[in-house]
């Protein structure tokens, strides 16, 4: 494999690996003849929470223009030169939302550009660091609405947490109209669940997929995403989904045509088209009614058309299938960022941030922005603090072999 395909975050892995796909059945066939119809299809839509907003199932999220040229420079520019075009296919078949952050690189700007003209059509959610500086939180949405090129955000949030000076902030900014909801993006249902009942967001960015949920292997549930998401129904605020297709979708696992797992997982795909594990994602994300939508990570035109197809499809046996066959090659690898750890760590071991920051580098090909943030981590909270005790993969639900991958992490990271 190439240095860009190794470095690359191109979900459909599998697709281009090897020679060309075996697609083998009618599915296969019917969906390839949609992709290249010159029919619009038809996108759903969805009230978002009590912002009245009708958003479509199917957005755009920016993950892929991270803080810095992650993928190296030939892959990075690609996919900035690839956005605008990405943004045209997303709203020709129906898409309506774009979802990114002010750290996000120059996504802004690239978005501002695409969606000149067109303004009122879309829905605009960014984000800022929810810090300590009430001032320097207006200032970065102020940044924001030049980036974009507007005079109001549609939905501005807390990325990956809240503060009260982000509260304050956002108050304010909305009173100007420089807002007009205010929301929070995080991994842990507890942390949201006190923004519900404080009544500070009017929706939640929250990571969902069939992955995640744990309940496909009859553990305990501990993220308890779905009881989340049903107060957020009761109390009326709006729920998009980060990470449908697991936010672990490169598999780094899947080079391992050994194991019995991946290779039945494989043939599978071969044998079906990938396509339709992809669609599988999202079509289970959007089963769940108190779901608004979803951000999903597309780094080429064609990527759009094949997302957005999922809408209009059937959740089958097969979709079924083609999950738990993934589940079951990648859960040995996959933390759920449930943070059931943390509290047993007698040294305080930022144990979740360092495997995402893993997942990053080694799943999303992301290494800079790995390398950068493990480099934020306090000493005391990076793996060389850690003992080897253990108590962390007594207390995750997910059986998974966290010593040894928080070993793993400081070797590619420090």
């Amino acid at each position: 494999m190439s240095q860009a395909d190794r470095s690359g975050v191109n979900r459909r892995w599998f697709l281009h690996r090897g020679s060309a796909m075996a697609v083998g059945t009618a599915l296969g066939s019917t969906l390839t003849q949609s992709l290249g119809s010159a029919a619009k299809p038809e996108m759903k839509y969805r009230r978002f929470g009590r912002t009245g907003l009708t958003v479509s199932e199917i957005g755009l999220g920016c993950a892929s223009g991270l803080k810095s040229q992650t993928l190296g420079p030939f892959l990075f520019n690609r996919y900035r030169e690839q956005l605008p075009a990405i943004v045209d296919r997303l709203l020709e078949r129906g898409g309506n939302f774009v979802a990114t952050s002010q750290s996000y690189h120059d996504t802004e700007e690239i978005l501002g550009r695409a969606l000149k003209g067109r303004r009122k059509g879309v829905i605009i959610f960014t984000a800022t660091s929810p810090g300590k500086d009430t001032e320097a939180i207006v200032r970065s949405c102020e940044q924001s609405l030049a980036h974009f090129q507007t005079d109001y955000i549609d939905c501005y949030f807390g990325h990956g947490g809240w503060s009260e000076q982000f509260r304050e902030a956002a108050q304010r900014l909305k009173k100007q109209g420089k807002i007009r909801f205010i929301g929070q993006s995080c991994h842990v249902p507890a942390r949201h669940r006190e923004r519900l009942e404080a009544d500070d967001v009017d929706f939640i960015f929250h990571p969902y997929n069939y992955l995640a949920l744990a309940k496909w292997t009859e553990k305990i549930d501990r993220n308890d995403a779905e009881k989340l998401f049903e107060l957020c129904k009761q109390k009326d605020v709006g729920v998009l989904a980060i990470k449908p297709m697991t936010g672990h979708f490169v598999p780094n696992w899947a080079k391992e045509t050994s194991e019995p797992k991946i290779a039945r997982l494989l043939a599978e795909l071969n044998e079906f088209g990938r396509e339709n594990l992809y669609q599988a994602f999202l079509m289970w994300v959007l089963k769940n009614p108190n779901v608004c939508c979803t951000a999903v990570g597309m780094t080429t035109p064609h990527e759009v058309v094949e997302d957005c197809a999922a809408v209009t499809k059937q959740f089958t046996a097969l979709h079924r299938r083609l999950l738990e066959h993934y589940a079951a090659a990648a859960t040995d690898d996959y933390c759920r960022m449930c943070e059931t750890c943390l509290p047993q760590c007698p040294q305080g071991v930022a144990i979740a941030d360092v495997l995402r920051f893993r997942m990053y580098y080694k799943n999303y090909g992301h290494r800079e922005d790995a390398w950068e943030l493990y480099a934020t981590l306090p000493g005391g909270k990076k793996v060389d603090a850690c003992s080897g005790c253990g108590l962390c993969e007594r207390a995750c639900p997910n059986g998974l072999a966290i010593v040894e991958k928080l070993r793993e992490a400081h070797g590619l990271l420090a």
